[in-house]
This record gives structure tokens, sequence and C-alpha cells, in this order.
């Protein structure tokens, strides 16, 4: 069966920062509350979702995801206002380009 493929993510001089990945940690973040959780839903390590979060940071006018040291009650992650804006957003975009490709008129002209 044909089919047409795009993936979409942000790069930032040439290294993807957001795509699919930061999108979904960011959606498991803000259901756990719990960057550990999260990661270890995604079976991704905890040292690779804390970089990735950190470079999400870094690179956003403001933080997308919270992160609170752990102690007697642990940790947690919270989610910003600008996150959720931020994985709104990506999944629009993911969502207008799915309707795109749904459209068909290319496939229908290889058949």
């Amino acid at each position: 069966m044909k089919q047409i493929r795009i993936k979409c993510w942000v790069e930032d001089d040439g290294e993807k920062l957001f795509g699919p990945g930061p999108n979904e940690l960011i959606k498991k973040i803000h259901k756990e509350g719990s960057l550990t959780k999260a990661a270890a839903v995604m079976n991704m390590s905890y040292k690779k979702a804390w970089d990735m979060i950190q470079r999400l940071n870094q690179n956003s006018e403001e933080p997308l995801v919270i992160l609170k040291k752990g102690g007697y009650h642990g940790g947690g992650a919270e989610v910003t206002a600008h996150g959720l804006e931020v994985v709104a957003e990506y999944d629009k975009l993911e969502k207008e380009i799915t309707d795109l490709i749904n459209r068909q008129d290319l496939l229908k002209l290889l058949k």
C-alpha cells in the first residue's frame, strides 16, 4: 500500500530540538507529575529525559517544564502554561500535516 510519510520537528543549528519525542515526554510529565515516571513510561533513561528538558527550557522564551528536587515528599515536575501551549501548537501542526496527507490526491495519480 502506498503512503505519504512526513516527519516534523524543530531544529536549532541543525540539531533536532523539538519533535515527536519531546512532545510525548512533556505530555507524559504532565500526566505523571514526575520526570522519573514519564521517562520510565517511555522506556527512556532519566538522564536522557532530564537532558532533553534542560535543552528545551534553555532554548525557549520561558521554561516548558519546572523540575522540583526530591526531598521528604519526593520531587516532581510541572509542565508550565507555556509548555502546554507548545504541545498544543505542535499537536495542531501534526494534525494539519496529517489532514494534508490524507487528501491522497497524489496517491490517486500514482495507482
